[in-house]
């Protein structure tokens, strides 16, 4: 059975939300069992795989009038970490609407943030999430296949292709063991095309992007960003670094060999779906 953390000490961490241009603090304390629960302006929102919500360039959880957006690089963090015992708070604006900060388009500054809390290994860890039968969700182009793992753990293989030459066709596979999720996917930032980024900003979206979250591809071929790519297949990895955010919307491990091609993250929620509808089976 996998080791399921808290955090040693309560910690928070601000910055400005993605969408919505606002500063948003998010505080996350220990808790002495198992299980995420979230509170967005001081108003619950349970932790579920059919709470997410369709929108464009993130992930957006809604429970009646609450809504979370943005939650999968921490949602992530939490995963390959196995970060399963927490509160997270979230304040961003008012109401019942937040944000969690897009902070610099990774993963990374969630697990500095956990490191520096600490973790405690909690007394009982949920059961994985383990695909029982190979299923596939496909539609626009986007084919996501999940198959079971008899040894355990999680196998990804990722495959994305743009038009943009900094791109062009990229692949990612690999064992996510903690280890290899710390070293080569939670550095794997964000990333746009400019055309969509310009169409979103048109759209009233992205207020908040700069190339302090993300990475830019340039209508002239280049990237924005002086540094460039953290990795040659940097957009690669950060896709399957969204898959496990969407998939922690359980708050448990996920266990099985997912083989994705062109992900998002309505279609990571769905292939979820579906191999949640596989618990409700007969075994």
């Amino acid at each position: 059975m996998p080791t399921a953390y808290t955090l040693s000490h309560a910690t928070e961490i601000s910055g400005i939300g993605l969408h919505s241009g606002l500063q948003s603090t998010v505080r996350l304390k220990p808790s002495v069992t198992t299980g995420i629960k979230i509170t967005v302006n001081g108003q619950p929102l349970p932790l579920a795989a059919h709470h997410m919500r369709p929108s464009p360039f993130c992930t957006t959880l809604q429970v009646g009038e609450v809504i979370l957006k943005t939650p999968e690089h921490l949602f992530a963090a939490l995963h390959g970490l196995s970060v399963m015992g927490l509160t997270i708070e979230v304040e961003s604006g008012t109401g019942t609407v937040a944000e969690i900060p897009i902070l610099d388009g990774s993963a990374l500054p969630w697990v500095n943030l956990i490191d520096a809390a600490g973790r405690n290994a909690l007394t009982h860890a949920p059961l994985p999430l383990k695909v029982r039968k190979p299923t596939t969700y496909s539609a626009e182009g986007r084919v996501l296949v999940a198959a079971p793992r008899p040894l355990g753990g999680l196998v990804v293989e990722c495959t994305i292709h743009f038009s943009h030459p900094s791109i062009g066709l990229q692949h990612w596979q690999g064992v996510v063991t903690e280890e290899i999720f710390r070293t080569e996917l939670a550095p794997a930032r964000s990333f746009a095309m400019q055309a969509d980024v310009e169409a979103a900003m048109a759209a009233g979206l992205l207020k908040g992007a700069s190339l302090e979250s993300g990475v830019l591809m340039q209508h002239d071929n280049t990237i924005a960003n002086l540094e460039g790519l953290r990795f040659p297949n940097e957009p690669a990895r950060h896709k399957v670094l969204d898959f496990m955010g969407d998939s922690f919307l359980t708050g448990r491990l996920l266990q099985g060999h997912f083989i994705l091609t062109a992900p998002g993250h309505t279609a990571n929620n769905l292939l979820l779906r579906q191999v949640l509808e596989q618990e409700s089976l007969p075994r």
